[in-house]
């Protein structure tokens, strides 16, 4: 009678409540792990679509019946390819430890998930929620793997691979578009900024994105999600008008403004696998865009008093160039030798100016440039500013090679109004100073600006507020070699320190979680706000027993983990507080 209870829960969902009320996530290890007859079970009702992982790097260890040196080989160049990351159903693109591609580092599979149902339908996905439901096993979601917090990894856990989810629809009919759009398109949760990007190039059309185009459409806009023109419309989650969604129950539902809006309140900015899982979403799309693209090099001396009164003048300025139209990415490389073999203090970036031809884009430019010129300071600084005209936003981002992948690293960050960058330079100085981590480099983002504050969202959503003031969003990175347990230690504690120099600066404003520390203590406030007791409220109502976990997610204050952190392919036991 109670395997056929089973049943009827897994394949009917008629029981809603875990049946299993354990307190803590089960583990391989634990005694009331699922039975060989359950996981069966659960291949079934997923037309077989259930996978026990082997890790791709076995190839490279002897002690494995699938050990192959010319195997191995290939395997190396592809371990820093996002698109190889994405194409296999456990690996993911930073902090993969598990299994390395090496003969001289340990492979085993414990840092991967258990079982990965590999996603076709709808079904599958609600089988695999449910599954988790009502036994207690972790849940974990990964479209494309492409996350630095880890949240799509978790040892040991049953893992949903959305990379099937594909289309693209175009809706040029539709009446929901707002602020400029001309319509809308559905994505799958298994698209990439890349196809996206080509699909509105096609049709001459320009849809927000990340920049990476690599990059998860759904993940990215889970937590708000900036890009290239998001300056220009808004983030990715002010763009979304609907989305299907798998629910902690496993009910599919579509949701929008009208249906469980509270719901969909939250999934705009809340946070991926947090909860439910994103099967589509329907955003708007705008006029195809034409631009200016310019490339801005200041040099001087690395490290010196030049370069840092170099690097402040020019976040002083991000206000005005944001303001005027100026979005894109920056580069603060304070002993850099990427473009020469003597050390430089290099500030440069890679701008869009959309509806501007280059010498009109150029220009925005020339007061920043004149005052660099006149100003009094000991080390010459060299100027270069080149450009080049486009057709198509679209066209041209679809071409941008992605940034390679495969290493060990985590983020800080920090958003910075217009306060933080102008009120007070001698601070700001120092700031840079403090904020640099042993990579000399921060990476600065003009995302946001006019199009995140003055975009008017119906009914709002869950996106960080501070977003809506902000001008600058500045990454810290640190990284270490691949099992380096100490350096690792020493470099994440170091991070704490980094960003709080950026925190202290701005401290009214906040962070971007999908690019921040996961351990930030103060993570309510830091990634959400003011919006965070309403987060938290409907967490509550949709997921109260925690089947979707990750850190640092809504809810994850609930719970405590011990015998490591849980994060990325880290073990440790997780369990209600």
């Amino acid at each position: 009678m109670a395997r056929f209870l089973y049943f009827l829960c897994l394949f009917f969902g008629l029981c809603l409540q875990r049946c299993v009320c354990a307190q803590c996530k089960i583990t391989p290890s634990s005694p009331d792990w699922p039975t060989d007859s359950q996981w069966q079970a659960l291949n079934t009702s997923v037309a077989g679509h259930l996978i026990k992982p082997i890790p791709p790097g076995v190839v490279c260890h002897e002690d494995f019946p699938q050990y192959n040196n010319a195997s191995c080989a290939t395997l190396f160049t592809q371990w820093t390819d996002a698109s190889f990351q994405y194409s296999t159903p456990a690996t993911v693109d930073y902090n993969d430890d598990t299994c390395l591609p090496s003969a001289d580092s340990p492979c085993s599979s414990a840092g991967y998930p258990a079982y990965v149902v590999d996603a076709t339908s709808a079904s599958d996905v609600q089988a695999a929620v449910r599954f988790a439901a009502l036994t207690g096993v972790r849940l974990i979601v990964k479209a494309t793997g492409h996350d630095f917090l880890g949240r799509s990894s978790g040892a040991g856990a049953l893992s949903i691979w959305m990379h099937n989810f594909k289309g693209i629809d175009f809706n040029m009919d539709d009446d929901r578009a707002f602020n400029g759009a001309i319509g809308t398109a559905k994505l799958g949760a298994g698209e990439r900024v890349g196809d996206a990007l080509s699909a509105a190039a096609a049709q001459n059309h320009t849809i927000v994105t990340g920049s990476d185009l690599t990059v998860g459409v759904v993940g990215s806009m889970a937590s708000g999600g900036h890009g290239p023109v998001s300056s220009r419309f808004g983030l990715a989650a002010d763009q979304v008008v609907e989305m299907e969604v798998v629910t902690a129950t496993g009910e599919l539902l579509t949701i929008n403004q009208e249906s469980s809006p509270d719901l969909f309140w939250a999934m705009r900015g809340g946070g991926g696998s947090t909860f439910g899982v994103i099967l589509s979403l329907t955003a708007l799309v705008y006029p195809n865009l034409p631009m200016a693209y310019l490339s801005t090099f200041y040099s001087t001396s690395p490290e010196s008093d030049t370069y840092w009164n170099l690097a402040t003048l020019f976040h002083t300025y991000i206000p005005r160039l944001s303001e005027a139209g100026v979005m894109g990415y920056y580069y603060i490389l304070s002993n850099s030798t990427t473009t020469s073999p003597t050390p430089l203090g290099l500030v440069t970036g890679a701008f869009l100016v959309p509806e501007k031809s280059v010498s009109d884009a150029q220009a925005i430019f020339a007061p920043l440039e004149a005052q660099i010129r006149a100003s009094n300071w000991t080390d010459n600084v060299t100027i270069s500013n080149t450009g080049t005209a486009y057709a198509s936003y679209s066209a041209y981002w679809a071409t941008v090679p992605p940034a390679a992948v495969g290493f060990d690293a985590r983020l800080g960050s920090r958003l910075l109004d217009e306060t933080a960058l102008t009120a007070d330079p001698a601070a700001l100085n120092a700031a840079l100073r403090d904020a640099m981590p042993p990579t000399r480099q921060l990476l600065g983002h003009m995302v946001a600006g006019p199009g995140v504050k003055n975009i008017k969202v119906p009914g709002g959503n869950a996106v960080l507020p501070a977003w809506r003031e902000t001008y600058s969003h500045v990454l810290v990175p640190v990284g270490w070699d691949p099992l380096d347990a100490a350096t690792q230690s020493a470099q994440v504690n170091g991070l704490k320190g980094y960003t709080q120099a950026l925190k202290d600066l701005a401290p009214n404003t906040g962070a971007y979680v999908s690019e921040s520390d996961p351990t930030t203590e103060d993570f309510q406030e830091t990634f959400w706000g003011a919006n965070y007791p309403r987060l938290f409220a409907i967490k509550e109502i949709y997921d109260p027993e925690g089947v979707f976990y990750c850190i640092p997610c809504v809810g994850h204050e609930l719970w405590t983990v011990t015998g490591g952190d849980a994060i990325g392919q880290d073990n440790g036991t997780i369990c209600r507080v």
